[in-house]
């Protein structure tokens, strides 16, 4: 249903005050100590979540790869806080309400394997579980249907000017594991140095037999529901602006991008929300880069959505996301779905994944169909990609409620990083742990219509 614009904005300017004069967060009011392993389920399930129809918002990085949890802002957030210690497989747990909601933080740890686990301890208290909402950051393709690839001909670039920006977002109930390949080093590297080339696999992710599942569409109704929620309400939500520093980095990458395709590409566009038949989430422990991984990437993300849907994509059609966590979850999840059947309680979810980087770096044009990476400009621009990890996260939920004007309407998280960072002699920005809690500008917008 549509939300109400007025409400919506008032909703949305109020709560971010409320917030910048709650920053930073509280200390928690509360510590309770559980064991899931030996008390009984009823009991755990009440004081590991606190109550019961919670909303569980998701994340994997408790701080490992930043210095600062992915779960700063949300905790920041969460009143009446009281932090879960326990025996559990998840690495942190804190439980609570967002302006009057039921509503509990995870943070999984990083890799596939963390988040299936701590997932599945979670769904031991299913009927206490409203809904799942997983969210993280990830390498994105810079263009729908690549700016090269070999199924439209290298003699010429994607002639579209829309291009992927630092920020937008992919809302899917789906992902497929990327690292599903039978091949050899001579197979992949075939085509090198031209980078519009195909890395070739012997078998790929439908081959079950051999790798077990590494596709995972299967869905409920439920599911779907709460995707095309997240969907709708996140094409009418405001985000905010992209950094001088990240509007520098886009342009610098699509400036080389453009010397080779002739291409004037669109910079000057809002976050875009990306759907289900448009994007896919394709997990990985290797941390790939390069075009001719990202088209095996998008060719990933076509089968997946294929599957879910009986459509006929190609990876022409897709923009892939390359992440870790979420075949761990959505295994985990359709798992437990599964298993219960209609007789149970099934919990719905829903994977939103943002950019951060671009998995392919820029690439020069040298003859007819010959493509190079150009390695030392991407270097330069790599390093403040990667600082900007740091100083902006754009991470954002909205959906509206499912059959009544009373429910979450919108659930907006926005993480702005603006701090000042040290240059090495070599000219390289020092990396210290304390850089992103030495942020000065901290905004997250929790809207919830009551």
């Amino acid at each position: 249903m549509p939300a109400n614009p007025l409400l919506l904005t008032v909703l949305l300017v109020g709560s971010c005050l409320l917030t910048a004069a709650q920053a930073p967060a509280p200390a928690p009011s509360a510590s309770e100590e559980t064991s899931p392993l030996t008390a009984s389920s009823q009991r755990v399930c009440s004081s590991m979540l606190g109550g019961t129809n919670i909303s569980l918002v998701m994340v994997a990085d408790p701080g490992d790869f930043t210095g600062t949890g992915e779960a700063v802002h949300y905790l920041a957030n969460l009143q009446n806080r009281v932090n879960v210690t326990s025996s559990s497989f998840c690495l942190s747990m804190a439980y609570g309400s967002m302006l009057g909601n039921p509503v509990m933080v995870v943070a999984t740890g990083i890799g596939p394997t963390t988040a299936a686990l701590c997932t599945l301890e979670l769904l031991q208290c299913s009927e206490y579980i409203k809904e799942i909402i997983w969210m993280g950051t990830a390498g994105y393709s810079p263009q729908q249907g690549g700016v090269i690839d070999t199924l439209r001909g290298c003699d010429a670039a994607n002639p579209s000017t829309a291009i992927t920006r630092q920020g937008d977002l992919c809302i899917t109930p789906w992902a497929v594991n990327w690292d599903c390949k039978l091949t050899d080093w001579g197979d992949q590297c075939a085509g090198f140095p031209n980078v519009c080339s195909d890395p070739t696999n012997e078998d790929g992710p439908e081959v079950s037999s051999l790798y077990g599942q590494c596709i995972f569409s299967t869905y409920t109704g439920a599911d779907m529901a709460l995707t095309m929620e997240v969907q709708a309400a996140a094409g009418a939500a405001s985000f905010p602006a992209r950094s001088d520093n990240l509007n520098l980095y886009e342009e610098e990458y699509w400036n080389i991008t453009s010397d080779s395709t002739g291409v004037s590409y669109t910079l000057d566009r809002p976050v875009k929300p990306w759907n289900y038949t448009e994007c896919a989430i394709s997990d990985s422990q290797f941390f790939w880069a390069g075009a001719p991984w990202d088209m095996v990437s998008r060719n990933y993300s076509a089968v997946v959505v294929n599957e879910a849907l009986g459509m006929n994509l190609t990876q022409l059609d897709m923009v892939t996301v390359s992440s870790q966590e979420d075949i761990g979850l959505v295994q985990a999840v359709g798992g437990w779905n599964s298993l219960v059947g209609s007789g149970g309680k099934q919990v719905m979810y829903c994977s939103l994944a943002f950019i951060f980087s671009y998995t392919p770096p820029p690439r020069h044009a040298l003859d007819s169909g010959l493509w190079w990476r150009a390695s030392v400009v991407f270097n330069r621009l790599y390093c403040l990609d990667s600082l900007e990890l740091f100083k902006w996260r754009a991470n954002h939920v909205s959906y509206y409620p499912k059959s009544s004007s009373i429910g979450w309407a919108q659930f907006t998280t926005h993480h702005c990083f603006d701090s000042s960072y040290h240059l090495s002699p070599s000219g390289m920005p020092s990396r210290e742990p304390t850089l992103a809690a030495r942020a000065s500008v901290s905004i997250v917008c929790l809207c919830v219509l009551l």
